[in-house]
């Protein structure tokens, strides 16, 4: 199976997306899209058609991301009110304000998980990635990556409960206690 740039690069929108909740930088992750999409085409040649390109794209980005982050020896940043206040629309700005508060907060847990797990709620919630797709960026069994996925939301679902007042029936469904 030969893979060209093009193929490659029909998928930036969705890795970029990945990369950008992760890093909340959008030069870094421009900057890391732009190098997965360099080494993804450099690396063609190996692609063995076991994995989509979609899939190794967003490995190699990955894997870009965990070495920046290695380092630079430091986490994702987590948004704050002020930067939230900078997402209002101008309809329903206090509404807004408080649902980017609550991405920003929520992604903040997201980020605090354990690299795999944070990698696979990433990828399923954020790229829309099949639990196959998953298992062949975590370089793992389908029935492996089903288990990290599931822990981590578990993970998460703790992580929010502790600091979190959850009420899915609410329009915004957690506030911070």
């Amino acid at each position: 199976m030969v893979v060209g740039p093009e193929q490659f690069a029909a998928h930036r929108g969705t890795v970029r997306g990945v990369l950008l909740r992760l890093v909340r930088d959008n030069a870094l992750a421009d900057d890391l899209v732009q190098e997965a999409l360099l080494r993804a085409t450099r690396a063609a040649g190996t692609l063995r058609g076991e994995a989509a390109p979609a899939t190794w794209l967003t490995a190699i980005a990955l894997n870009l991301a965990r070495d920046h982050f290695r380092a630079a020896k430091r986490l994702p940043p987590s948004t704050s009110l002020d930067e939230a206040e900078d997402l209002a629309g101008p309809e329903r700005p206090e509404a807004d304000i408080l649902m980017a508060e609550m991405s920003g907060c929520i992604l903040g847990h997201v980020t605090r998980l354990p690299e795999r797990q944070r990698d696979a709620v990433l990828l399923h919630h954020f790229a829309g990635l099949s639990h196959g797709e998953i298992a062949a960026a975590l370089d793992t069994t389908e029935g492996n990556a089903r288990v990290i996925l599931h822990r981590g939301l578990a993970a998460l679902r703790a992580s929010l409960g502790r600091e979190c007042v959850l009420d899915f029936a609410d329009h915004i469904p957690c506030e911070q206690r």
